[in-house]
């Protein structure tokens, strides 16, 4: 059996870009979808620095940045694993949805671990957080044609945001404790 060589990966990398490039221009971009998506990548962070107050702004920011990242690599394992997928993307050669990994999730996320400073309030948090997430805006995003769920189940969705805010709460106070 013969298996694909590096050069025939990259020639289909090739047609899937322009394709994707092509049905960006002529679909996505401007559409009201888009520009959804443009503000979501936006305004949470305005509201975010009216919330958290300067003091406060780095470590929270960090904690921001590194569930944003986590957010991130989890999606485009997601997305090549053809778990989801996002009929509409804000940057055509970004293929998880920027806006959800780097700005929607970081910022809500932050904002529970700012406010729920302690465990118990923090872990109530992001239970109702990971519903909301879960069982509202991925249906929502799906009715509006921005998210497309394949192969995954609602209450993994729900698993997975619990233990992303979990693990990285728990990661960021770690490290915080030993630097002090």
């Amino acid at each position: 059996m013969d298996y694909p060589s590096y050069k025939d990966l990259q020639e289909v990398r090739e047609q899937l870009r322009d394709v994707s490039y092509e049905r960006w221009l002529e679909h996505d971009l401007f559409s009201w979808q888009w520009w959804v998506l443009l503000a979501a990548a936006i305004l949470p962070w305005i509201g975010w620095a009216y919330l958290v107050k300067k003091p406060h702004r780095s470590h929270v920011f960090a904690f921001a940045m590194l569930i944003g990242i986590a957010a991130s690599i989890l999606d485009v394992i997601g997305v090549d694993l053809l778990l989801w997928g996002y009929p509409t993307k804000l940057i055509f050669m970004v293929p998880p949805l920027f806006p959800a990994d780097l700005t929607i999730i970081p910022v809500v996320f932050s904002l529970a671990y700012h406010y729920g400073k302690l465990w118990r309030k923090y872990i109530v948090y992001i239970i109702f957080l990971a519903i909301v997430f879960s069982y509202v805006i991925e249906p929502l995003f799906e009715w509006f044609n921005m998210y497309r769920n394949h192969q995954f189940p609602h209450w993994a969705s729900l698993i997975g945001f619990f233990f992303l805010a979990v693990i990285t709460k728990g990661i960021l106070d770690a490290i915080l404790l030993k630097r002090d």
